[in-house]
């Protein structure tokens, strides 16, 4: 019996399949040396792969598929990943398409396993397309896509090697959250990352070489942005960002493109279009401190330049454009016509267009070229042209805030687009200072941001892409706003520079104008004298036509909490500026009549912005400490927020929004933006009157001979601030009886 009882204990023990004895959760291994809990031989590997994925799908303790290298993974079929599931590998594993393997179109290398599925990682290893051994389709067809993913949420594809095939790298479809990075993309037959009806796509630190089609594209995608990528193509290749938005069915009015590299890219650097029939609102776009260069080679194509757009709003601000083919900035039909409708606005902003070339599929050389003047427009502010082919504009008006000059790059040779500056350049890993400073340094649009720029820069933004970065090249000058330096009322502003102006004059070239009833100013080019504000805080919103419009100022570190209007105008991305000042603005001429809380100018948008004609229902929210009110015993209904304008403060309609322990919010509607004051009356008490009590008249008697009507009594003092230094009268009447005794007694002696 216990012979029969060890042979079958034996037998089951032989017959355990190798999957139970797996190393421990929550890795499982795939190798092709016979090392892994699962073991392939170069040929129809997928099969062992897909045993992995499901063994981990299906087991909650595992996480991870573990591709071990060297090794290449030959698969002729489709690999299907689970949620909740990592496929990972060394850096020499490769997962390889099988020679001549003709899958349908729609069969990519691999794919989700379930509808909805989640939490998708991709990371570590290689996958080749292996397009020289699958010959038989045409490159962009929808064939071997190396990773499809549709209807999925949270995917990560990272530390990957895709390359050599005749689809996309990535494509996903009605995805949310994918995120793209630290990936290699080399040659692949459509794009590198591909995403359709998506939302919230982040693209970053990838380096893409483009064959076929576009490095990074969206279409119908929103909430999405692409940034430090590295983006060039060889062949024929395409653009390098491509975004594109087809019908209403999809907004796309939150996508950020920043800080890339895009050079010798076929097409142009950045492709934005658009499609069919949709609100103007539905589409806008950031696109800054990017470099663009050598861009739109392909001389056959109206798709050319540093970036070409259709059908979208846009704010381009502080990127560099160097020798482009065709135009630098161009609005223009390309592969379709744009949408229909008008008002789509750019607004290009603090940028360096230079060395544009000719291309013979479209332009001249020009800076900016707009050749939808009836529907689309450019708004042009603070940019720096030099040594366009053409001219620096073509369909569009010149700004006078531009400048055209030498932007002194460090070394265009190799594409070292840095400003020379005697005070110092950021060369890649240190600081060195030039024998002279670029005109660029501080001539940026007067309500940028420039905080972001070590010191000492100017108070002002510099044109070009590391304007408000921390690798900025430093200004010759430099005026700090918070200078312990009063600006005393009286002061005038004539005998000194500006706070923007930097020592080789170039604030001379650009800038904006200012007025005090005007909503212009702030930033380094703030008409206020910098040594009369206190501190300062910004807010950006995109303004869109029709829209709702509010600026929080959430750090806390004014007295304003919020403006918000109606929007009129589609202006593309705005800053709000608020100036609490140390004292009255240097921009008026008189106090407000009623004790003041605080001083501040509010400024918003480029100047002559904040007008009726360009936004309605202006509601300026503020804040007062309750501190404030006790100390100075002010009446709190009397609170009010003045308003500067046409030489006089004008009190607006102010109203009790709400109350925290420590303030009182208040809520008042403008007509405009300007100089303000915050003001309040002192609480009046009812007046006390003291009768003093009679005189004695012994006293009267030892007043060296004085008589009564020459006797002042000194003046009490009460405890009412509004008796303070007044008499007290002594009263006639007694006074009068006084004489009349006298006079009596005098009478009777003489009788006797």
């Amino acid at each position: 019996m216990l012979k029969i009882f060890f042979f079958t204990g034996f037998f089951i023990l032989t017959c355990v399949p190798d999957v139970l004895c797996m190393t421990p959760a929550p890795v499982v291994y795939v190798a092709g040396d016979g090392s892994g809990d699962f073991n392939c031989s170069g040929d129809n590997d997928q099969v062992q792969i897909n045993e992995a994925l499901t063994y981990v799908a299906g087991n909650l303790e595992y996480t991870t598929v573990y591709l071990k290298g060297p090794f290449t993974y030959v698969i002729d079929d489709t690999l299907q990943i689970s949620s909740n599931t990592i496929l990972e590998g060394d850096s020499n594993a490769t997962i390889k398409l099988a020679r001549n393997a003709r899958w349908s179109s729609t069969k990519p290398l691999i794919k989700e396993k379930s509808f909805n599925s989640m939490n998708i990682t991709i990371r570590g290893f290689t996958i080749d397309g292996n397009r020289g051994e699958n010959t038989n389709v045409i490159s962009g067809g929808g064939y071997y896509n190396l990773i499809h993913l549709s209807d999925c949420q949270n995917i990560s594809v990272y530390n990957m090697y895709l390359t050599n095939n005749h689809g996309d790298g990535l494509k996903t479809n009605n995805c949310s959250n994918v995120k793209s990075y630290n990936n290699k993309i080399y040659s692949l037959g459509h794009d590198a990352l591909y995403a359709i009806d998506c939302s919230n796509v982040e693209a970053y630190n990838n380096t893409i070489t483009c064959r076929t089609n576009s490095g990074l594209r969206l279409y119908n995608t929103n909430h999405a942005s692409f940034y430090n990528n590295t983006i060039t193509s060889e062949n024929s290749g395409g653009a390098g960002i491509e975004i594109q938005k087809d019908g209403s069915d999809s907004a796309m009015d939150d996508i950020e493109v920043y800080n890339n590299v895009i050079y010798n890219t076929a097409l142009s650097g950045i492709f934005i279009f658009g499609s069919g029939s949709y609100p103007t609102s539905s589409a806008n776009i950031h696109v800054h401190h990017n470099q663009i260069y050598d861009t739109g080679t392909d001389s056959s194509s109206k798709v050319i330049g540093g970036i070409l757009s259709n059908g979208f709003n846009a704010l381009i601000e502080n990127n560099v454009i160097d020798g482009a083919y065709g135009a630098g900035i161009v609005q223009n039909n390309a592969y379709f016509l744009a949408p229909t409708g008008s008002g789509y606005v750019i607004t290009v902003r603090n940028n360096i267009i230079t060395n544009t070339r000719i291309s013979a599929g479209g332009g001249k050389g020009y800076g900016i070229y707009n050749l939808l003047t009836d529907t689309h427009s450019f708004v042009l502010q603070n940019n720096s042209f030099y040594n366009n082919t053409g001219s620096d504009y073509a369909g569009v008006q010149a700004s006078l805030s531009d400048i055209t000059t030498d932007p002194q790059y460090a070394d265009r040779d190799k594409h070292d687009y840095h400003l020379k500056s005697k005070t110092g350049r950021w060369n890649g890993s240190s600081w060195v200072n030039d024998s002279i400073s670029s005109p660029c340094i501080d001539a940026g649009y007067s309500l940028s941001d420039y905080s972001n720029e070590p010191e000492p820069n100017g108070n002002r933004i510099n044109i070009g892409h590391d304007g408000n970065t921390r690798y900025a090249s430093k200004s010759e000058l430099n005026i700090s706003n918070n200078s312990s330096e009063n600006n005393s009322d009286n002061s005038d502003d004539s005998d000194s520079s500006d706070s923007s102006d930097s020592s080789d004059g170039s604030d001379s070239n650009g800038g904006s104008s200012h007025s005090s009833s005007g909503g212009s100013g702030g930033g380094g080019g703030s008409p206020e004298h910098s040594r009369n504000i206190e501190v300062k805080e910004l807010s950006q919103v995109f303004i869109t036509n029709g829209k709702a419009v509010k600026f929080d100022f959430t750090n806390n570190a004014t007295c304003v909490v919020s403006v918000s209007f109606d929007a009129k105008k589609t202006v593309g991305k705005t800053t709000a500026i608020v100036e609490v000042l140390k004292n009255k603005s240097t921009l008026v001429s008189d106090l407000p009549s009623d004790d003041v809380y605080k001083f501040f100018n509010l400024w918003v948008g480029n100047g002559g912005y904040g007008t009726s004609n360009t936004i309605e229902n202006p509601v300026v929210c503020v804040k007062v400490e309750k501190a404030w009110i006790q100390d100075k015993k002010i009446d709190q209904s009397s609170i009010t927020l003045n308003r500067y304008n046409d030489t006089k403060w004008n009190p607006l309609s102010t109203d009790l929004s709400g109350e925290d322990d420590t303030y009182l919010y208040f809520t008042a509607k403008t007509p405009g933006f300007s100089p303000f004051a915050i003001t309040g009356k002192i609480t009046v008490k009812e007046a006390v009157i003291e009768i003093p009590p009679e005189p004695d008249t012994q006293d009267l008697e030892q007043n060296n001979g004085n008589t009564g009507s020459e006797i002042e009594t000194k003046p009490e003092q009460t405890g009412n601030a509004s008796m303070s230094g007044k008499e007290n009268v002594s009263m006639p009447g007694f006074e009068m009886i006084y004489c009349i005794i006298g006079l009596f007694g005098a009478f009777l002696y003489n009788r006797e």
